[in-house]
């Protein structure tokens, strides 16, 4: 997997948690949350085609599920 692709995924995860004001009380669970949920984003979409597939769109409804997941 291409390091720089997962860290940007990993910031654009985090990106979309803060817009969405989240915060489980733990930042360091957080940041590892982030960090898996980026890998699992990567592998889900290995073969994605990206000229096909809106990555904002996806990678926004990736993280929006993953963080309503976690609040339950």
């Amino acid at each position: 997997m291409n390091n720089q692709k997962l860290l940007e995924t990993v910031a654009d995860i985090s990106f979309i948690a803060g817009e969405r004001k989240y915060f489980s009380g733990d930042s360091r669970a957080d940041v590892s949350n982030f960090v898996f949920w980026a890998n699992q984003f990567e592998k889900e979409n290995f073969n994605t085609n990206w000229d096909e597939v809106d990555y904002r769109i996806l990678i926004e409804k990736f993280t929006e599920n993953k963080l309503s997941d976690s609040l339950r």
